[in-house]
C-alpha cells in the first residue's frame, strides 16, 4: 500500500488519482471529474488505484462516460482500452497522436525506436512493465484546442501545448486558473523530450504559453500533490532547464566529451543510466540539443567529433 491517499479531491467534484511509486513513470496521475458525464482524464494510474476511487465514490468502471486523453505516452494512455472495454464509453484524444494512441507500431514509429539498435531490447522491457500497451486502443473522438469538454458543472479546456510529443495537451478546469500540467510536469528531472518527434521549440513555447495563463493552480502528472506556491515561478525554472542543459553539453564538450556517444553514456541529462531503455531517450535529448547547438554556430562537427565554435 502507498505511504499516501490514493486520490484527493482537490476541487469540488474534481478528483486527483495518483499513481503508483508516487506517480513515478511508468505511472501518473489521472483526474476523475465526478458531474453529469462522468470523465476520466488520462488512465495512467494503476486500475486498483482507479477502482478504489470508484468505489469510494459509490461508483464502477460503467459509470465512466468518456475518457480524454492527453497525448499517447504509455503512462498516460495507459489502461485505456482496458476500461474502454468494461464500459464502451467514449474516448477522446487530440488528432496530432492519433495514430500512436491507437496502436503499438504506431506509437514505436512516434517514440523513434521503431528502426533503433535497441528496438528489441525496449519492446522487451515495455511489455515486462506495461503488457497492457502492446494493444490496439479503440478512440471515439477528438478534442480540439480550446474547446470546451462539456461535463455538466465543469467544463475541460483543451490547452494544445506541444513539444514534449505533438499531441501534448494541458486541461484548464473551469478556465485557466487552475490547470493540469501533464507533462511539463515541474518535477526535479526538468522537461523530458527523448522521442523521434518531440521538439525543444515548441516545448519552450508551450512552456511559456502556460505561464502566460497566469495559473494559481498547476496540477502535475508525475507530482503527488497540486502546485499553488510560487506556481509561476516553477514554471520559469523549468523553462530554465533547457538553456541550462545546452551550457552542460558545452561544458562536456570541452572536457573531453566530444562525441554523441560520450555525452550519452557520461550521462549529460538523466542523473545516471539506469537501463540501456534510457540511452535512447537521452540519445534523442541530447541529438536536439547539439542540432540547435550547430544551429547557433556555437559548436561543430567534424568526422563525429564535435568542437566548440564559440560560447
Amino acid at each position: 500500500m502507498p505511504d499516501y491517499q490514493i486520490h484527493k479531491e482537490i476541487q469540488t467534484n474534481v478528483h486527483l488519482i495518483r499513481g503508483d511509486n508516487r506517480s513515478k513513470f511508468p505511472e501518473a496521475n489521472s483526474l476523475l471529474i465526478d458531474d453529469e458525464i462522468v470523465t476520466l482524464v488520462d488512465a495512467g494510474s494503476s486500475l486498483t488505484n482507479i477502482e478504489q476511487t470508484l468505489r469510494d465514490l459509490k461508483y464502477s468502471f460503467d459509470n465512466i462516460d468518456r475518457i480524454v486523453l492527453t497525448h499517447f505516452h504509455i503512462d498516460h494512455k495507459g489502461y485505456a482500452q482496458q476500461i474502454w472495454e468494461k464500459t464502451n464509453c467514449e474516448v477522446l484524444c487530440h488528432p496530432a497522436g492519433q495514430d500512436a494512441v491507437k496502436t503499438f507500431e504506431g506509437m514505436m514509429q512516434y517514440y523513434g525506436v521503431q528502426d533503433h539498435k535497441y528496438r528489441k531490447y525496449w519492446e522487451k522491457i515495455l511489455l515486462e512493465w506495461l503488457p497492457h500497451v502492446k494493444s490496439s486502443y479503440n478512440i471515439t473522438g477528438y478534442f480540439q484546442d480550446r474547446k470546451e469538454i462539456d461535463c455538466g458543472s465543469i467544463s475541460l479546456l483543451p490547452i494544445h501545448t506541444p513539444g514534449h510529443t505533438p499531441d501534448h495537451t494541458c486541461i484548464g478546469i473551469n478556465g485557466t486558473d487552475t490547470i493540469l500540467l501533464v507533462d511539463i510536469d515541474l518535477t526535479r528531472f526538468g522537461p523530458w523530450y527523448g522521442n523521434e518527434v518531440s521538439i525543444i521549440s515548441e516545448f519552450k513555447d508551450s512552456v511559456q504559453l502556460i505561464i502566460d495563463l497566469e495559473p494559481n493552480v498547476g496540477i502535475s502528472s508525475h507530482l503527488i500533490n497540486p502546485v499553488e506556491d510560487n506556481l509561476i515561478k516553477r514554471l520559469q525554472d523549468f523553462l530554465e532547464s533547457f538553456e541550462k542543459r545546452e551550457m552542460k553539453i558545452l561544458k562536456n564538450i570541452e572536457q573531453g566529451l566530444n562525441t554523441l556517444d560520450k555525452l550519452c553514456k557520461a550521462p549529460t541529462i538523466y542523473p545516471r543510466i539506469p537501463l540501456d531503455l534510457f540511452l535512447i531517450f537521452e540519445e534523442f535529448m541530447v541529438s536536439k540539443h547539439l542540432e540547435i547547438l550547430k544551429s547557433k554556430s556555437m559548436i561543430r562537427e567534424e568526422n563525429e567529433i564535435l568542437m566548440i565554435e564559440r560560447k
